[in-house]
């Protein structure tokens, strides 16, 4: 696996044993950096069931200022680090160790905000996808003008709505979709200032 464009276009990216992690495929890791792409450089970046790192480190490729690498297995965040360190992306990124459940209420507490959200929870793992979107619904965590991605089997149906957060689009990769959300809009009032 390589990263596509940016500083780093190119350079190899090692991946986690096993199927647990599912690295993203290029074609779609191309398509959503191309939806992304003027909304990427000097952004910060939330990539949650992060796996091999591919998605964050493709955003600190391409110049987004920050990313944030949520990855609960220790071997799969050890190549996380390993793979940030090999790329000199390491100054601009922060890998935690833990639960993404836990990692959000963390992150929230302490007041970030991301421009762009991926999530990529584990397919085998089918429960795990209402709850956190219900959680995400709950949280502070977006930018008013970001936008949250969550990659599913294509069969996956998400909601159009999960608290504060409402679904805009999909899109079909093979096997894949992706399913892209943004904060709702306040309701208007009628009332023109």
């Amino acid at each position: 696996m390589r990263v596509i464009a940016g500083t780093a276009k190119g350079r190899t990216i090692e991946a986690p044993a096993g199927l647990d992690t599912r690295p993203v495929t290029d074609k779609i890791r191309q398509s959503l950096f191309n939806i992304w792409q003027f909304d990427i450089p000097g952004s910060r970046f939330l990539d949650l069931f992060s796996g091999s790192g591919s998605m964050g480190i493709e955003a600190l490729s391409r110049g987004a200022s920050r990313a944030v690498m949520v990855e609960k297995r220790k071997d799969a965040a050890d190549i996380i680090r390993k793979n940030l360190n090999s790329l000199g992306l390491m100054k601009n990124a922060v890998v935690l160790q833990e639960d993404v459940v836990e990692a959000v209420k963390r992150l929230e507490r302490k007041g970030e905000k991301f421009d762009t959200i991926y999530l990529d929870p584990p397919y085998t793992v089918d429960e795990i996808f209402e709850p956190v979107m219900e959680l995400m619904g709950q949280t502070e965590l977006l930018d008013p003008e970001g936008v949250l991605v969550i990659r599913t089997r294509k069969e996956k149906e998400m909601k159009d709505r999960y608290g504060n957060l409402e679904k805009y689009r999909e899109k079909v990769y093979g096997i894949s979709r992706a399913h892209f959300y943004r904060l709702a809009q306040p309701e208007d009032s009628g009332t023109q200032e």
